[in-house]
């Protein structure tokens, strides 16, 4: 007799697609990238920094970095780096245990990592199943780790920051934070500091600051009882701590939110900072909006969906009408959608998109909220700035032709969007290599050669397929037979703040191009 046993438990099934080894003797910086698949990430030498979705960690050759399809990561590495990227497939839930960081055996993972690395099954069915395989036990070596090894030292100290965020209105004290990461109190700040970016008194501050905002925003009240809220217990140091943090009175800060001004598109944000008004709502992402979430999100207390920039427009427009603010700035076809669902209270401030310029958008808005001398007085600085580039641009590159050029999965593309249009070749006289403003126009390496541009402004999609796919440009023979990358003339330029098109994106592409006259 024998016994046959029913599994009615479907295990989890994870399928490694690629694997990339990094070495680096230079400074390393990627920023936020889209993620299609599962991505694994583990770092056997080096120091630097990974963002998953806006969270900043430090690297530990202790730890494994896991970032889910449809996430977005950065990283930010040291001289002398090594790093292995596991891109891979799972079918099934994923562990509770497979957190987006996870504690690892080094020198285990470590043999793996090379192990898989190595392996090239090269169309060999029996080789592609051991690589699985092997890749299947590295995936369970480190989900059952976790359970054999003692808390480390950055555990402890994430232990201490989270006691930060629960405790920032009590009088803490490092020594009692020392005791916690069972470390001397000298080496606590020092670990604290490295580990995440902020001294303890500084990330404390940076706590007690964000809940003031929000409570000045969002309560009516009493500076006194905000005051205690975060753990100052005299009204009047908390005011002038306050003003020495923002620069502002906390009742100036209170009053610029006294109309709660929300936005449907990330442009608008760029009109309103203009404008020195920070939104109530808007689209925030660390890799389509970087600069806002970066600068803005703790200010701006409602965070819509900017995945994808309009990905997810219409749940925004429903948390519009559920937040009921006073104005939404929108498109006029947002408008047509949302106003017959609003209260009363809402005001829609509709724009005509591609029928105004942004400087008549500006005007327009700050028309509307009463503020047309601050936009006068941005314009009249912004003149100034452009024609004190456009100066030294003419003065050395007059007869220089440049073409824009963005790479999408295996294509490469013509840009000439608005901004580029009107500002770079417009306002600062600039050179069209093609002579002519054409957008979105799919071209070849063999006529970027015919064109024969001197410098090209180069933007690549950060997603996995198209940077693969760079990677096998830049060493191909029509590429290097380009004059300019021949040259050395190839400028790598952010999609953010060129794809925008605002008063804000139009002053920090000024700025860009003068710290790349400064650089050439």
């Amino acid at each position: 007799m024998y016994e046959i046993k029913q599994l009615d438990l479907l295990p989890v099934f994870v399928t490694l697609k690629r694997v990339e080894s990094m070495n680096s003797n230079k400074h390393y910086q990627l920023t936020h990238t889209w993620n299609r698949d599962y991505l694994l990430l583990y770092f056997p030498k080096g120091s630097g920094w990974i963002s998953i979705n806006g969270e900043k960690t430090k690297i530990s050759k202790r730890e494994a970095y896991l970032c889910k399809p449809e996430e977005t990561y950065a990283l930010t590495l040291k001289p002398d780096i090594h790093a292995f990227l596991f891109h891979f497939n799972m079918n099934g839930e994923l562990p509770l245990e497979a957190e987006r960081k996870m504690v690892v055996q080094p020198e285990q993972v470590q043999r793996y990592c090379y192990q898989l690395n190595s392996m090239d099954p090269n169309d060999n069915p029996i080789l592609a199943l051991q690589l699985q395989i092997q890749f299947q036990k590295m995936i369970y070596s480190i989900l059952t780790m976790k359970r054999k090894l003692s808390i480390s030292l950055e555990d402890r100290l994430i232990e201490a920051k989270k006691y930060i965020d629960e405790h920032f209105s009590k009088n803490i004290q490092i020594e009692h934070l020392a005791r916690m990461a069972q470390v001397s109190e000298h080496y606590f700040v020092d670990r604290f500091k490295r580990q995440f970016g902020l001294s303890p008194i500084k990330y404390l501050h940076h706590q007690r600051l964000k809940k003031a905002k929000e409570l000045l925003i969002t309560l009516d009240f009493k500076l006194r009882d905000i005051a205690s809220h975060v753990g100052i217990q005299d009204e009047y140091y908390f005011s002038r701590w306050f003003k020495k943090k923002t620069g502002y009175a906390p009742s100036e800060y209170r009053l610029r939110y006294k109309r709660k001004i929300a936005v449907s598109q990330r442009n608008y944000i760029g009109q309103l900072l203009a404008l020195d008004i920070i939104p109530y709502a808007a689209p925030l992402h660390p890799k389509w909006t970087p600069y806002y979430y970066e600068n803005y999100r703790v200010d701006i207390p409602v965070h819509l969906s900017a995945y994808k920039i309009n990905e997810r427009k219409d749940s925004n427009l429903d948390t519009l009408i559920d937040l009921s603010p006073d104005i939404i700035i929108s498109d006029r076809r947002d408008q047509l959608e949302i106003s017959e669902k609003l209260s009363d209270q809402t005001k829609v401030l509709s724009m005509y998109y591609g029928k105004q310029t942004w400087r008549e958008q500006l005007m327009f808005i700050a028309k509307y909220l009463d503020e047309e001398k601050k936009a006068v007085d941005w314009l009249n600085q912004f003149n100034r700035k452009v024609a004190n580039v456009r100066e030294q641009l003419q003065t050395k590159y007059k007869s220089t032709t440049f073409l824009f050029i963005r790479k999408f999965k295996q294509s490469l593309y013509v840009n000439c969007n608005r901004t580029m249009s009107e500002l770079f070749y417009g306002e600062l006289g600039l050179l069209s290599a093609l002579g002519t403003t054409i957008c979105d126009h799919e071209i070849s390496l063999e006529e970027i050669d015919q064109a024969n541009p001197d410098h090209i402004l180069f933007m690549i999609c950060h997603e996995q397929e198209t940077l693969q796919d760079w990677q096998e440009v830049k060493i191909s023979a029509e590429w290097n037979r380009l004059k300019a990358v021949k040259h050395q003339h190839v400028h790598l330029i952010p999609t953010d703040p060129w794809f925008e098109y605002s008063a804000i994106a139009h002053d920090r592409i000024l700025d860009q191009l003068t710290e790349w006259l400064s650089s050439y």
